[in-house]
Parts: C-alpha cells; sequence; structure tokens
C-alpha cells in the first residue's frame, strides 16, 4: 500500500531563502530513489514562509529507505535551523 504525505513547513521570516534552497535540494535525488512514486515541494504564493511538501512511496520499506538516504539525513540535520514550524499529515486516498 503505498504512503502519501503532506508536509507543512513554515519559514523562519529571515531564513525563508534558505529553507527553499534546502527543500529543493531534495526534490531530485528523492525523485530518483526506488519506490518514490511522487516528490514535490510548493511555496504558497501568498505566504512566501509556508512551504508544502506532497511525498508518495510505494511502501514502507521505501519511505524508510528515504529516511536513510544521504540527502534525506542532509535535509534533517539542517532545516530546523531555517524552520519555525512543522506540521505532517500522512494523506489517505478516498
Amino acid at each position: 500500500m503505498a504512503i502519501t504525505r503532506q508536509i507543512i513547513f513554515l519559514a523562519k521570516r529571515d531564513c525563508i531563502e534558505e529553507l527553499k534552497a534546502l527543500l529543493k535540494s531534495t526534490i531530485k535525488e528523492s525523485k530518483e530513489e526506488e519506490g518514490c512514486l511522487m516528490y514535490e515541494v510548493f511555496q504558497t504564493k501568498n505566504n512566501p514562509v509556508e512551504f508544502i511538501a506532497i511525498d508518495s512511496w510505494k511502501s514502507e520499506e521505501a519511505l524508510n529507505k528515504h529516511y536513510e538516504s544521504e540527502h534525506y539525513v542532509h535535509f534533517l540535520n539542517n532545516f530546523k535551523q531555517y524552520n519555525a514550524h512543522i506540521e505532517p499529515f500522512e494523506l489517505e486516498i478516498l
């Protein structure tokens, strides 16, 4: 069963570009991972501090491998300095 998540990141006001760059750095390599069905990152037009990442994985095993990837670990080790708030959601297709 596929796992789809939506994660909302709110950048600190003085760190918008830094968080944006860090989020963008994860896209290409994540999309190339085995089991990645979708990996997109959006910045809301009316609130530039808000970023939304939506990703979908073929299985929990594929998602767990993503968590172990070098680019994800790099993101995890660096995003807190730019991020004011994070809100993750697991989504279910109806």
